[in-house]
């Protein structure tokens, strides 16, 4: 079975349905954009899936804070400077939730 495939119709799940599990967190089932269905996730798609936020936030305040305490920026230039990283740490995170994504149909 491919990632975000339904069990059911073996359509792929569309990505606006997906992410709101990186919203709402794991629990919660949703339905095939194809064929109706209610299906849920197989298991949780990475076993830190809860810590990844708190990776995503210590991604932007660890260099910002190193902006400005070592290099004595202000917090705009601070904030400028580590907005790329955090962009890139995001979309790290995200892309690898997304392809561990399986679901079943058993509710």
């Amino acid at each position: 079975m491919k990632n975000r495939e339904c069990p059911y119709c073996h359509e792929t799940i569309s990505l606006k349905r997906c992410l709101k599990y990186l919203m709402r967190g794991t629990d919660y089932d949703t339905v095939c954009n194809h064929c109706g269905r209610s299906v849920r996730l197989a298991k949780e798609p990475k076993p830190g899936f809860k810590y990844s936020f708190v990776i995503g936030f210590l991604s932007i305040y660890l260099p910002m804070q190193t902006c400005l305490l070592f290099f004595h920026t202000t917090f705009v230039e601070a904030l400028i400077y580590t907005l790329p990283i955090f962009i890139v740490c995001l979309a790290v995170i995200v892309s690898l939730t997304l392809h561990s994504l399986f679901f079943s149909g058993d509710i």
